[in-house]
Protein backbone atom coordinates (compact mmCIF):
# COMPACT_ATOMS: atom_id res chain seq x y z
CA UNK A 1 0.00 0.00 0.00
CA UNK A 2 3.06 2.57 0.72
CA UNK A 3 4.38 1.83 -2.74
CA UNK A 4 1.47 2.32 -4.61
CA UNK A 5 0.85 5.34 -2.39
CA UNK A 6 4.41 6.62 -3.17
CA UNK A 7 3.70 6.09 -6.85
CA UNK A 8 0.69 7.67 -7.13
CA UNK A 9 2.19 10.75 -5.39
CA UNK A 10 5.18 10.58 -8.57
CA UNK A 11 7.59 9.31 -5.95
CA UNK A 12 10.23 6.60 -6.40
CA UNK A 13 8.50 3.55 -5.10
CA UNK A 14 10.27 2.94 -1.79
CA UNK A 15 9.69 6.82 -0.74
CA UNK A 16 7.02 6.27 1.93
CA UNK A 17 8.24 2.32 3.03
CA UNK A 18 11.88 3.26 3.64
CA UNK A 19 10.47 6.20 5.73
CA UNK A 20 8.37 3.74 7.72
CA UNK A 21 11.37 1.34 8.39
CA UNK A 22 12.11 0.51 11.80
CA UNK A 23 9.61 3.51 12.91
CA UNK A 24 6.65 2.72 15.65
CA UNK A 25 4.05 1.32 13.84
CA UNK A 26 0.92 0.10 15.47
CA UNK A 27 -0.57 -3.29 15.18
CA UNK A 28 -4.42 -2.32 16.60
CA UNK A 29 -6.72 -5.20 15.89
CA UNK A 30 -9.85 -3.39 17.55
CA UNK A 31 -12.23 -6.81 16.52
CA UNK A 32 -14.37 -6.60 19.55
CA UNK A 33 -16.60 -8.88 20.99
CA UNK A 34 -19.64 -6.88 21.07
CA UNK A 35 -21.55 -9.47 22.65
CA UNK A 36 -20.40 -8.65 26.07
CA UNK A 37 -22.20 -5.18 25.80
CA UNK A 38 -25.67 -6.01 24.32
CA UNK A 39 -27.11 -4.67 27.77
CA UNK A 40 -25.54 -1.64 27.31
CA UNK A 41 -26.52 0.80 24.64
CA UNK A 42 -24.27 3.57 23.78
CA UNK A 43 -20.70 1.98 24.69
CA UNK A 44 -18.09 3.35 22.74
CA UNK A 45 -14.98 1.62 21.86
CA UNK A 46 -13.10 4.30 20.24
CA UNK A 47 -14.10 7.78 20.47
CA UNK A 48 -13.17 10.12 17.76
CA UNK A 49 -9.92 10.84 17.21
CA UNK A 50 -6.90 10.58 14.13
CA UNK A 51 -5.07 7.90 13.75
CA UNK A 52 -1.52 8.52 14.27
CA UNK A 53 0.37 6.29 12.01
CA UNK A 54 0.99 6.66 8.41
CA UNK A 55 -1.66 4.57 7.16
CA UNK A 56 -4.63 3.05 9.13
CA UNK A 57 -6.27 -0.28 7.06
CA UNK A 58 -9.84 -1.46 8.33
CA UNK A 59 -11.57 -4.18 6.55
CA UNK A 60 -15.29 -5.40 6.88
CA UNK A 61 -16.77 -5.51 10.14
CA UNK A 62 -19.07 -7.87 11.56
CA UNK A 63 -20.97 -5.14 13.91
CA UNK A 64 -21.71 -1.65 12.86
CA UNK A 65 -19.89 1.49 14.61
CA UNK A 66 -17.45 2.38 12.15
CA UNK A 67 -17.21 6.35 11.67
CA UNK A 68 -16.26 9.15 9.33
CA UNK A 69 -16.34 12.80 9.97
CA UNK A 70 -16.38 14.99 6.76
CA UNK A 71 -14.10 18.57 6.98
CA UNK A 72 -17.53 19.76 8.38
CA UNK A 73 -17.90 17.82 11.38
CA UNK A 74 -20.47 15.69 9.62
CA UNK A 75 -20.40 11.83 11.20
CA UNK A 76 -21.47 9.27 8.35
CA UNK A 77 -21.62 5.66 9.05
CA UNK A 78 -19.46 3.81 7.35
CA UNK A 79 -19.75 0.23 5.88
CA UNK A 80 -17.06 -1.74 3.61
CA UNK A 81 -17.86 -3.51 1.40
CA UNK A 82 -17.13 -7.43 1.24
CA UNK A 83 -13.48 -7.97 -0.48
CA UNK A 84 -12.69 -4.05 0.16
CA UNK A 85 -10.67 -2.25 2.14
CA UNK A 86 -11.01 1.11 3.95
CA UNK A 87 -7.75 3.10 3.99
CA UNK A 88 -7.26 6.15 5.72
CA UNK A 89 -4.65 8.36 5.94
CA UNK A 90 -2.90 9.06 9.63
CA UNK A 91 -1.04 12.07 10.71
CA UNK A 92 2.22 10.54 9.76
CA UNK A 93 1.26 11.49 6.44
CA UNK A 94 -0.11 14.26 6.61
CA UNK A 95 3.22 15.12 8.16
CA UNK A 96 5.49 13.42 5.26
CA UNK A 97 3.10 15.26 2.90
CA UNK A 98 3.76 18.20 3.69
CA UNK A 99 -0.31 18.91 4.79
CA UNK A 100 -0.93 17.50 0.50
CA UNK A 101 -2.59 14.12 2.19
CA UNK A 102 -4.24 15.07 5.28
CA UNK A 103 -4.54 13.28 8.39
CA UNK A 104 -8.55 11.68 8.39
Amino acid sequence: TAEMLALGLGLPRDAIREKMKYGPHLLAPTGSDMSQFADKVGTSIAGYHFDLNVLTIHGRARYPGLFVWTRTGKRIPVVVPEGYLLIQSGIQLEHLTGGEILRG
